[in-house]
């Protein structure tokens, strides 16, 4: 049984698809940055500081049960 989506609903589910790939797209441009600015210490360092940030969005996902 396949559900129809209101056109609210479908541009809700748009506009948080374009955000998540925006969020990726921060994720790697700054992973990349790291590289450049610091070799691989630079990506450690970045990805030791998106950790926080992931969990917090799990958690929002989540309903704000953390």
């Amino acid at each position: 049984m396949a559900t129809e989506l209101t056109p609210e609903q479908q541009a809700k589910d748009a506009r948080a698809e374009k955000i998540a790939f925006m969020i990726i797209g921060a994720i790697l441009a700054a992973l990349v940055g790291g590289f450049l600015l610091k070799g691989v210490m630079g990506v450690g360092l970045v990805a030791l500081a998106t950790v926080p940030v992931i969990y917090l969005l799990l958690v929002i996902m989540a309903g704000g049960k953390g």
